[in-house]
């Protein structure tokens, strides 16, 4: 039994670490896609004032230039940390559940 209470202190503090890596991760993200967007725009508008590219063609050409590029790999990467982790989390609350299930069960002796 103190074997799983301890299983279950380890996996509700790595939870609580999980949980503020996420809050802080979606921070991140959303400045991630907030940078990559305006680089995007100021871009898109670049090409067709100065450049005279139809509108058509800009969107493509803007995520193309290698600033906005860099800026769409990094939002990406924030978007694949930030949904990792909250399978991560999904997955401790599944633990959590499985050892609350086998304390319950040694305790009724089974």
């Amino acid at each position: 039994m103190q074997d799983l209470q301890i299983e279950m202190s380890q996996t509700r503090k790595t939870l609580n670490e999980c949980l503020l890596f996420y809050k802080n991760n979606g921070i991140k993200k959303a400045e991630s896609e907030m940078k990559y967007n305006i680089a995007r725009r100021i871009e898109f508008l670049r090409l067709h004032v100065e450049d005279k590219v139809a509108w058509t063609a800009c969107n493509d050409l803007a995520k193309g230039e290698p600033n906005v590029a860099k800026l769409r790999f990094e939002r990406d990467l924030r978007k694949s940390d930030y949904e990792c982790c909250l399978e991560k989390i999904l997955q401790l609350k599944v633990e959590l559940r499985i050892i609350e299930n086998e304390m319950m069960a040694e305790r009724k002796g089974m």
